[in-house]
C-alpha cells in the first residue's frame, strides 16, 4: 500500500482515466482527479466513484481544469496548494481531446483544439506540477496506436506521436530532479468509444473480430501497466513508451 503517496491524474472521469482512479485507490494511493466542465458525464462520473467507496480509504480531491487552457491548469494547481496540497508524487497525463477528420478537412479551431489539448496543455501540466514533485516522483502519458500506424480521420496519432517523443526529453530534462517519465500506448481500448470507433474504422474492426487473438484492451490493463510504471519495481525504464495492444499491431 501507498498510503501517503499521491497521485493526479488528468482526464478522470471516463475510460482509462476512471480505470487508474480504481486501481491507484486499491493500491492506497491518495487521488487528485481532474475534470474538464461542471456539466457532463466526467464530474458526473468522479461523483459515483466518490459515493461508491472504491475510494472510502484514501484522500480524495476533484481539480477541475479544461487541459486546453494553461491559465486554467495554473488556477487548477494554485486552488491544490490552497488546499493544503503541497506534493504530488505521481502524474498520469490522460486527457485528450481530437476532432475526427481527415488532415483536409481541418480548420483552424480544429487545429486549436488538438494542439492545446494534447501538447500544449501537457507541457502546461507539467510545468505546474513539476515544482510540486519530490524525488522518486514518476511522470506517465497515456498514448494510443495512432502514434504507430494511420488510421484514417484520426489527426490524434499526430499527437500522440509527439506525446512519445515528449516521453523521451522529459526523461532527460527531468533526470537531475530524479523524475522518471515513461509513457503507455493503448491499443483499441474497451471504453464507450468503441461503437463510435467501429463505424469509424469498420474495416479494422471487422479483421479484428474475425481474429483468433483477443484485441479489445481492458481500462484496468492499461491502469496496471501505470501502476506498474509508478512504482519501484520499473525503476530501471526511463524514457520509454510502453505498447499495450495485446500484440494486434504484429498481425498484417
Amino acid at each position: 500500500m501507498k498510503k501517503g503517496q499521491r497521485v493526479l491524474i488528468t482526464g478522470a472521469g471516463r475510460g482509462i482515466g476512471l480505470a487508474l482512479a480504481n486501481k491507484f485507490a486499491q493500491e492506497g494511493y491518495d487521488l487528485i482527479l481532474n475534470y474538464r466542465s461542471e456539466q457532463g458525464k466526467s464530474r458526473a462520473n468522479l461523483q459515483r466513484f466518490i459515493n461508491s467507496g472504491l475510494a472510502d480509504n484514501v484522500s480524495v480531491t476533484l481539480a477541475k481544469a479544461d487541459m486546453a487552457e494553461p491559465r486554467e491548469i495554473s488556477e487548477m494547481v494554485n486552488t491544490l496548494k490552497d488546499q493544503g496540497i503541497g506534493r504530488i508524487d505521481h502524474l498520469i497525463l490522460n486527457a485528450a481531446s481530437a476532432p475526427f477528420k481527415h488532415f483536409s478537412e481541418m480548420t483552424r479551431n480544429d487545429w486549436k483544439l488538438l494542439l492545446n489539448v494534447n501538447l500544449i496543455g501537457n507541457v502546461a501540466c507539467v510545468n505546474q506540477v513539476v515544482p510540486l514533485m519530490s524525488a522518486g516522483g514518476t511522470l506517465c502519458a497515456i498514448s494510443s496506436l495512432g502514434s504507430r500506424r494511420v488510421l484514417p480521420k484520426y489527426p490524434l496519432g499526430v499527437m500522440k506521436s509527439a506525446l512519445e517523443s515528449l516521453v523521451s526529453y522529459l526523461e532527460v530534462e527531468l533526470y537531475d530532479k530524479r523524475i522518471r517519465v515513461n509513457g503507455i500506448c493503448a491499443g483499441i481500448v474497451n471504453t464507450d468509444m468503441v461503437p463510435f470507433l467501429k463505424d469509424l474504422w469498420p474495416e479494422m474492426f471487422q479483421r479484428y473480430e474475425s481474429s483468433p487473438r483477443r484485441w479489445l484492451v481492458e481500462p484496468e490493463e492499461v491502469a496496471d501497466i501505470a501502476l506498474f510504471l509508478a512504482s519501484e519495481r520499473s525503476s530501471a525504464i526511463r524514457g520509454t513508451t510502453l505498447t499495450a495492444d495485446l500484440g494486434i499491431t504484429l498481425q498484417p
